[in-house]
């Protein structure tokens, strides 16, 4: 099994497109279908073994912790025993200072691979010469499973230099189909019924015992961040493509009015009296974690995060869907914090299940007009880099990049829970849970609408540090949603 070394607490591209994706030892080795999608023998690793280089280590280092990390070293488990290959991984919240800080030569922190979470980071490393250009395997691989946007993301003047690896639905409000039930609450399919739903609940409670949202902002160094999605969110649902494709491709100001508007609107969703638990003060004292507690126990009634959010769901939570109906357990709800997946006996609609775990399930966040089709959706995915070492890529770990963009393994990490996947080649059937296997096919589709995160693909000094900033203190209510996007645009730099 893949050993984990635990450490406690892109020049951007300025990317906006629609995404047309199409739908789609030995005593080890015995149960591979389980665990790597499809590999049913050592022989189907045959081709990934390094000659020579069998029994070498290969050090990946990712920002995946806790049940994300269990979960992705058990995808490289049977890969390691089959292969010899040992792959050490370092699981770690201070990934993006320590790759830059390789990079200017001034750590003696080292990798060999790297899974990189925003495509902004990927741009800096590569003009920073930070990175190896991906072999043609792993191209090949990308291009058979995925959309071309997706290595777009990950290619830099002409260079692919990162892989698409995992990818999420953003756009998902999770909430308890049995609170919703009891409460006589309706899924709201317009913008307008989502913000009527917000009143009624503030309505029905007037000393605040329930809230309507659940929101957490505190993320230690990263604070911030899940504003800039509700920001990028709201855009997106209440201003169209258009005006989300003019923004996030700097065609306009960070603070044009359309961005400061959709910010209002945030403000007005999600900061007045009743609105979150503990109000502005209550929210950026909030991690996603407690958020999502909160979310179970029934304090408030539903919270926007992405589709891998089922894996930071607390202990005794099952995911459903909407009618509560086909529970999954999480890792933790299955008590060895690692496997997930598994079925849950459910007790009727409603959401309750036979051993009394608590049910939760997410529907898209809607737009402020009923579209022809499904609501257009904000996606982010991580991408997997080589670090340029002094003797190049070796063997070993050009063979764990092969092995971790293809479609056997996606479709075993799939198959553990918590992932949803745009690559093509993986049976959504397979997919452990309904809002895994609904975001996978919303990735996959041809009629999805899809947009990529925002400001993940901005500079990093504005997408990931100025912006996570400036809205960090409008949440606070220290400056108003025009200084606060201003603040943002001042730190674009001069040459982009």
């Amino acid at each position: 099994m893949a050993r984990s070394l635990r450490i406690s607490p892109f020049r951007a591209l300025a990317l906006t497109v629609v995404l047309s994706l199409t739908g789609a030892g030995a005593a080890a080795c015995a149960d591979a279908h389980d665990q790597a999608g499809g590999f049913d023998s050592c022989e189907s690793f045959s081709q990934y073994t390094p000659g020579d280089e069998a029994g070498s280590t290969v050090r990946i280092a990712t920002a995946l912790t806790g049940t994300e990390g269990e979960r992705f070293e058990q995808s490289l488990s049977l890969f390691e025993t089959c292969t010899g290959i040992d792959v050490v991984h370092e699981g770690t919240d201070s990934l993006e200072e320590n790759l830059r800080a390789r990079a200017a030569g001034e750590t003696d922190w080292d990798a060999d691979l790297a899974v990189v979470p925003q495509p902004g980071l990927v741009a800096d490393l590569a003009d920073q010469g930070a990175l190896s250009p991906l072999p043609d395997a792993v191209g090949a691989n990308v291009e058979l499973g995925w959309d071309h946007a997706w290595s777009a993301a990950g290619t830099v003047n002409g260079t692919f230099y990162a892989a698409p690896l995992m990818a999420s639905v953003k756009s998902f409000v999770w909430y308890s189909p049995a609170a919703f039930d009891r409460a006589h609450y309706a899924l709201p399919t317009t913008w307008d019924e989502l913000v009527a739903l917000t009143e009624e609940v503030v309505a029905d409670h007037p000393d605040g015992s329930v809230t309507p949202w659940c929101l957490g902002v505190a993320d230690g160094d990263t604070t911030g961040w899940p504003m800039t999605d509700w920001l990028e969110e709201t855009i997106l649902a209440t201003g169209g493509t258009g005006a989300y494709d003019a923004w996030a491709d700097h065609n306009v100001s960070l603070d044009d009015p359309s961005a400061v508007r959709a910010l209002d609107t945030v403000g007005s969703l999600l900061l007045g009296k009743g609105r979150v638990p503990g109000g502005r003060e209550g929210a950026l004292s909030t991690t996603m974690e407690q958020a999502g507690q909160e979310l179970v126990d029934g304090s408030c009634l539903m919270m926007m995060a992405s589709s891998s959010f089922e894996s930071m769901l607390p202990a005794g939570t099952v995911v459903t869907d909407a009618e509560g109906r086909g529970a999954t357990a999480t890792a933790s709800a299955a008590g060895d914090g690692v496997s997930g997946g598994g079925a849950v006996e459910a007790a009727g609609s409603g959401g309750a299940t036979a051993d009394g775990a608590t049910g939760v399930s997410a529907f898209v966040l809607p737009s402020a007009e009923k579209e022809d089709g499904d609501a257009p959706v904000l996606v982010g995915g991580d991408y997997l880099v080589s670090l340029r070492g002094r003797t190049g890529t070796s063997a070993a770990a050009s063979a764990v990049l092969d092995y971790l963009t293809s479609a056997g393994w996606a479709q075993g990490r799939a198959e553990l829970g918590g992932m949803a996947t745009a690559n093509r080649g993986v049976e959504v059937d397979e997919v452990s849970s309904d809002v895994a296997a609904r975001a996978t096919r919303i990735l996959q589709s041809r009629q999805s609408v899809v947009r990529l995160d925002a400001s993940d693909s901005m500079p990093s000094q504005v997408g990931t540090d100025a912006l996570w900033n400036a809205l960090s203190s409008w949440t606070a209510g220290e400056v108003g949603s025009r200084r606060a996007l201003a603040r943002a645009e001042a730190a674009w730099p001069a040459d982009r």
